[in-house]
């Protein structure tokens, strides 16, 4: 298995790519209806992994029952989640958000136990909980008293989180191949299901679209999505999809960091214990044994 501290930095740097898509996602709907801003996404990710596959020198696979769970990986971890993310954050604040996508690895902790491989054990459940416990000291508990506004938006963004714990351990039933060729075909597929939705519901020739949401649909595609496939596949393989539903505690630590480096923002007392939280939480679910032996 490769090394712990390979796969932190690989979790680090997924979750400061993920980080970063909130507020580009906030751009993006303000102009461009969420099926769409989802196609443009899974279309351009689609694009930039099919290249790179193609200038590397691998061939997308041929079985057909690879390409259906591709299908249904593309639906569950790409088409539907991006969707109901960015038409719940339309309205909803960004830190409740935040603390809904972040339920994740709690989902991912019981997912992964009753049908794959990982490990359910007082260990990592502590770890799950110590972190999702920073997550709402950094945001701030009184975001949860808003949950009963725009109930079904706040609903769709818990699922999306759900859907992304099942896409995880589907991922890793995969057959064994390279990230590229993974990450590229799920893409494909997910275009399959948004470009029809995005045509017949949006019809997206009529929508008056600026240059900051165009470049945020790019954006998305090939960061927060193309690159981010990568490290995800690579991660699951390596260490379970509960090790790397944990990246999404550190999203709201990066967002504390990207106010500090580009607003001039201070870092609080409460961003510091969240911190403090948050990463005991990845140590203690992180180490030791995620993957049950045959």
């Amino acid at each position: 298995m490769p090394s712990l501290g390979r796969d932190l930095m690989l979790l680090l740097a997924l979750a400061t790519i993920w980080s970063s898509s909130f507020t580009v996602i906030k751009v993006g709907v303000e102009v461009i209806p969420p099926v769409t801003l989802a196609m443009m996404r899974i279309t351009v990710a689609a694009a930039v992994l099919y290249g790179w596959l193609k200038a590397k020198g691998h061939s997308l696979p041929t079985e057909p029952r690879v390409w259906w769970s591709f299908f249904l990986i593309g639906c569950l971890g790409n088409a539907f989640p991006f969707t109901m993310i960015n038409w719940g954050e339309q309205a909803i604040p960004s830190g409740l958000a935040a603390i809904m996508v972040a339920s994740m690895p709690l989902a991912a902790l019981v997912l992964g136990r009753i049908f794959s491989d990982e490990v359910l054990n007082a260990r990592r459940l502590t770890g799950v909980l110590v972190g999702f416990a920073g997550v709402v000291y950094l945001i701030g508990p009184q975001e949860l008293l808003a949950l009963g506004e725009q109930a079904v938006r706040q609903l769709a963004v818990a699922m999306a989180a759900v859907l992304y714990a099942v896409s995880g351990i589907l991922l890793r039933k995969l057959p064994k191949a390279s990230p590229l060729e993974h990450g590229a075909g799920v893409m494909i597929m997910s275009s399959v299901v948004l470009i029809p939705a995005s045509l017949f519901g949006d019809q997206p020739w009529t929508i008056d679209y600026t240059g900051e949401a165009l470049a945020a649909g790019v954006y998305l595609g090939v960061l927060p999505t193309a690159l981010a496939t990568i490290i995800l596949i690579t991660v699951i393989a390596s260490r379970g999809v509960t090790f790397v539903a944990l990246n999404n505690y550190l999203i709201p630590i990066l967002g504390v960091t990207w106010g500090v480096l580009f607003l001039d923002e201070t870092v609080t007392s409460e961003a510091i214990v969240a911190l403090v939280l948050i990463f005991s939480g990845i140590a203690i679910a992180g180490t030791g044994p995620t993957i049950r032996k045959a």
